[in-house]
């Protein structure tokens, strides 16, 4: 039975299908010692109410970490779970893990779009009411997020960054709307996760970059964004490159930039994935046009062990 719901994931994810709360209920996959739940969170700002996702763990300890996980553009609570396999963090570390949803399935990652909803007032309210409702630890917060909310994740950092310990933006970088503007009043340690051949988001400069650019919807390449998030970090002089272990014969490579010359609490990192794809690395290779999901890294693990060295 747990293969078969293990076949349910691409399709989940390659729809992008938006659920009601019952019926997502229903859909996310289950994780031993995990209790799953959603609840609905009225933003008093603007008054919209937006479901959140809660992976819970059984036997978790008081004042536990949390890890809010943004979904990718039209995704859903468990789609974005099912799709990551988030729950592992659960179920092994004890980690809660909060799955919010952007109003209309679209986050508002972009400081300059006319009409957006207040994605990031949401959830930094989101973040201080379920600090209380369910125990957590306020100086133990961390986000992250896939393409889309990987963006989202990012302005979050710029825009309230007392609110989360660390960040990690998968398969996304930083729009240069946002780094024209980012000015965040306390520095968030950053890791990205990106793949040298991803076609939605370009890894690199090149004619894919240059076309965004023309278009409105230019962004960082990947090695810059970390590159600024370690200046806004305090780290100096250039990342410690290092070459991974590479057991599986995927096509795929893992490239590690670690700004090691970082003060006390801060830091940042990039996980380059040679011939990766846009893509969640370590997860089931979902949609093949989307290119190759790298099995020689698990990015949930990679990020945990960035995030728990922090705290705010």
């Amino acid at each position: 039975m747990r293969a078969r719901l293990r076949c349910a994931r691409p399709v989940l994810a390659a729809l992008g299908v938006l659920f009601t709360a019952q019926a997502s209920a229903l859909s996310f996959l289950p994780w031993e010692n995990v209790r799953i739940t959603y609840d609905d969170f009225t933003y008093a700002a603007d008054g919209v109410t937006r479901s959140v996702g809660i992976l819970m763990p059984k036997h978790r300890a008081a004042r536990a970490p949390a890890i809010v996980v943004l979904h990718f553009n039209l995704g859903s609570a468990p789609s974005m779970a099912n799709l990551t396999e988030i729950g592992e963090l659960a179920r092994d570390e004890g980690v809660v893990i909060l799955l919010p949803v952007a109003a209309d399935g679209t986050w508002a990652h972009n400081p300059t779009e006319v009409g957006g909803n207040d994605d990031a007032g949401f959830l930094a309210a989101m973040i201080d009411e379920y600090v209380q409702r369910y125990d957590l630890d306020p100086k133990r917060i961390y986000m992250t997020g896939y393409s889309q909310g990987g963006n989202m994740t990012v302005r979050m950092a710029c825009e309230y960054p007392e609110k989360i310990a660390a960040g990690a933006s998968v398969a996304a970088t930083m729009r240069k709307s946002l780094a024209r503007q980012c000015a965040p009043s306390m520095p968030t340690p950053m890791v990205f996760f990106h793949g040298t051949d991803d076609e939605q988001v370009p890894y690199g400069p090149g004619i894919p970059s240059l076309i965004r650019d023309l278009t409105g919807v230019g962004a960082l390449g990947a090695q810059d964004a970390a590159r600024y998030w370690a200046e806004v970090n305090g780290c100096s002089g250039d990342a410690v490159r290092q070459m991974l272990p590479a057991p599986i014969d995927d096509g795929t490579s893992i490239q590690l930039d670690r700004y090691e010359n970082c003060p006390p609490n801060r830091g940042a990192a990039l996980y380059s994935i040679i011939g990766g794809g846009h893509t969640w690395p370590g997860v089931l290779d979902f949609v093949p046009v989307a290119g190759i999901t790298t099995q020689n890294l698990r990015a949930n693990r990679a990020m945990w062990d960035f995030f728990k060295g922090f705290s705010r």
